[in-house]
């Protein structure tokens, strides 16, 4: 072995092509004769045969590496083109190989290995980051070949049906020419003299090559549509190998590793950056190092805790998700939501005192008599803005304090009408102590403020709050963590990415960051592709942000109605699970609204496609071998590798100004854009709506040309 290796560690630096092709040749040899783990022909099956093995050795145990089989499958295409069509490969899609060979050889225990380390040093080239136009020009000739496919996308995916039939039958066609081709061999040697039976099996495999013949033909109809899942596949596997890559080199970049140093947990500190800078990954970071130094022993005094919070439970189940694939295990069970942590310190005033998310609403259809508010403007007015921001009667009805996003201006004598109305829904809370999100806030504070010191003790046993997307909370939740803890927030944050609150929540809640503040410029979790389309739909006030990573172009799919929409979205998902080979698990559709969520699982169960939707209680980001559902909002926070943004419609709500209405909605999709790490595919039904309509300007162009990746309905 170790003279094989050596073979291919003089390959480097050679034609790329051969090289690949080379280290498939070494998996395939060891698996098949020094392994002795497969007998199949083909090398999809043979790396398949080898998986199932190590997963039955494992006996249900996690295996390190394991993914690295399923990418040589995907990626052998292109070394079988490399062999029989003399394909050229780009220098970087070697790397990419190399990589995941680097993976084999540590998962079958040779990563140590002098000639393994050599290889090793061979990818340094990735350190460069070199932009596309400073490639060798053989994946930009791929990228540009791909752009104008994407052209007529909707046309092509149109014919994957029929491709789909007509290659089933060739592969059928084949196999049975290879059986007769088999016995017509074993009864030559069976037959002594020329035979009638060896005339009928020659004529019958004719007859089969004929027909093959014709359909082979036939099929050169869908040369585009091969070429466009030929140049996806190649640019997809190019792409997710170099991101594999990327995280082995180490958990923190230079930039991220700056901000987390810059960090001072003696006063309070925000991360600022656009999606995709790795600002979760800096919290737990930071809280990993926090207790390793001891800065927060949790043997010490109650109050020396740490915790991590974010805004939604999906998150906090992502984020202990990642925790846990980094190591970070001390920090695992740290993570849950702003929620639950108040919720905690809410039952240690009263047991019985609980959250009912529905009661401002149910209360001021009750009791709402003003005419000028109607019951979801009042409780919206209640629950968002004065309970939100804790505003006091003497700021609401005599400094008239402005009311931002709200939709309707009140004078001061209407202020005091909703004001009469707001200590109604107060007292009815108090009395059955039920307490909705932003109120039960207020009710702690006032527990604080007029409680004794051993009051205040029994709330107040955290240090240090590392918060996520602190611009989805408001001044409320805000003022309260301050309230809650001895020490200070560290804090992640992007205005870019506010879906809920309609202000910066900081001045309100008296956060001073001001020499504060460390800004992320770097995106990591999105191709270059991917971000400059998010930036053109929704450009950002920060200057030099940039991505690095290419990709395939962002892909619009529209349609004049959502009966016409969902059928080409089925088709594309259907493209990426079975000719683009992404595990189910790697690929999300967001949509609108949790009824469409509910229509597309029920789409996709009557295709046989597993599903499983993120913010039912008993998923898991752990679990496999199922497509992820979820709404717009419920995705924030996350990433995916495939993302296909499903937008039939937009779903506005009545409680904000139509400004502050359309501004939440466009970061809403911004959101869903940036959520894709390698692959965005978004399906709208434009319409009449200007923000559908920017969707749809966004992703006809590409920064190199004006070829569009769009095709109407």
């Amino acid at each position: 072995m170790q003279a094989e290796l050596k073979r291919l560690v003089r390959l480097v630096g050679t034609d790329a092509g051969f090289y690949v092709l080379a280290l498939h040749s070494f998996v395939e040899h060891y698996i098949r004769d020094i392994a002795q783990a497969s007998d199949s022909e083909k090398f999809p099956d043979i790396v398949w045969d080898f998986r199932e093995r190590l997963i039955e050795q494992s006996e249900g145990g996690f295996v390190q590496g394991l993914n690295c089989l399923a990418s040589f499958g995907r990626q052998h295409r292109f070394t079988n083109s490399v062999r029989h069509a003399f394909w050229e490969l780009d220098p970087d899609e070697a790397v990419a190989a190399t990589h995941l060979f680097l993976v084999f050889c540590t998962l079958i225990g040779i990563g140590s290995m002098p000639e393994v380390r050599r290889l090793e040093r061979s990818r340094e080239v990735w350190r460069e980051r070199r932009s596309l136009a400073e490639q060798s020009g053989v994946l930009h000739s791929v990228q540009e070949e791909l752009k104008g496919l994407q052209a007529r996308n909707r046309d092509l995916l149109a014919q994957l049906d029929g491709y789909e039939i007509d290659a089933r039958k060739v592969a059928q066609l084949e196999h049975e020419i290879d059986r007769f081709t088999l016995e017509l061999k074993e009864t030559r040697g069976r037959a002594k003299v020329k035979d009638r039976k060896v005339d009928e099996l020659r004529a019958e495999r004719a007859r089969l090559r004929e027909e093959r013949k014709g359909l082979l033909k036939q099929m050169q109809a869908y040369e585009e549509l091969e070429r466009y899942i030929g140049d996806l596949g190649r640019f997809s596997i190019y792409t997710k190998t170099r991101m594999d890559y990327e995280r082995t080199l180490l958990r923190l970049t230079p930039e991220q590793e700056e901000a987390v140093q810059a960090i001072d947990r003696e006063s309070d500190f925000l991360v600022r950056g656009s999606a995709g800078t790795g600002k979760s990954l800096i919290l737990i970071e930071a809280l990993q190092r926090s207790l390793e130094i001891g800065e927060l022993p949790f043997d010490a005094r109650p109050d020396q805790r740490a915790v991590l919070l974010t805004f939604t439970r999906t998150l906090a189940k992502f984020e202990d998700y990642v925790t846990t694939v980094l190591g970070a295990d001390r920090i695992s069970g740290l993570v849950k939501t702003v929620d639950a942590f108040i919720l905690e310190r809410l039952k240690r005033i009263d047991e019985s005192y609980r959250f009912d998310f529905t009661i401002v609403d149910e209360l001021c259809a009750e009791l709402n008599t003003t005419e000028f508010l109607d019951d979801v403007e009042v409780a919206a007015e209640l629950e968002t803005f004065l309970f939100g921001n804790v505003v006091t009667h003497e700021e609401y009805t005599n400094e008239v304090v402005p009311r931002m996003g709200m939709r309707r201006r009140l004078s001061r004598g209407q202020r005091e009408t909703v004001w009469a109305i707001r200590d109604q829904v107060v007292s009815r809370m108090n009395d059955i102590g039920a307490f909705s999100r932003n109120y039960a806030r207020i009710k702690i504070l006032d527990y604080i403020e007029a409680g004794s010191e051993e009051d205040r003790g029994r709330l107040r046993d955290v240090r240090t709050i590392y918060l996520d997307e602190t611009q989805d909370l408001t001044s409320g939740d805000l003022i309260t963590l301050k309230a809650l803890i001895s020490g200070h927030l560290i804090m992640a944050s992007d205005l870019q990415q506010s879906i809920y609150g309609v202000s910066s929540p900081f001045v309100r809640a008296g956060i001073r960051i001001s020499g504060r503040t460390k800004v992320l410029r770097t995106n990591f979790r999105n191709t270059r592709q991917i971000h400059e389309a998010a930036q053109r739909f929704q450009p950002t006030n920060e200057e030099n942000l940039f991505a690095f990573r290419d990709g395939p172009i962002p892909e619009l799919y529209t349609a004049g109605e959502p009966a016409e929409l969902l059928p080409i979205l089925l088709r594309k998902l259907g493209l990426f699970l079975d000719h683009l080979e992404y595990d189910a698990d790697n690929i999300c559709v967001l949509a609108p609204h949790t009824a469409e969520v509910s229509h597309i699982a029920e789409a996709l169960a009557q295709h046989d496609i597993p599903a499983a939707v993120i913010t039912d209680r008993e998923f898991q980001f752990s679990a496999t071998g199922a497509v992820r559902l979820s709404t717009l909002h419920s995705s924030k926070g996350l990433d995916f590798p495939v993302v296909l943004v499903y937008l039939p419609y937009l779903n506005r709500r009545e409680k904000f100004d139509e400004e502050t209405t359309d501004r939440l909605l466009r970061n809403l999709i911004y959101v869903g854009f940036t959520r894709a790490m390698e692959n965005l595919n978004v399906f709208a039904c434009p319409g009449q709506d200007p923000i559908l309509n920017d969707v749809c300007r966004a992703l006809e162009l590409t920064p190199d040309s004006a070829a569009g990746a769009v095709v109407d309905g």
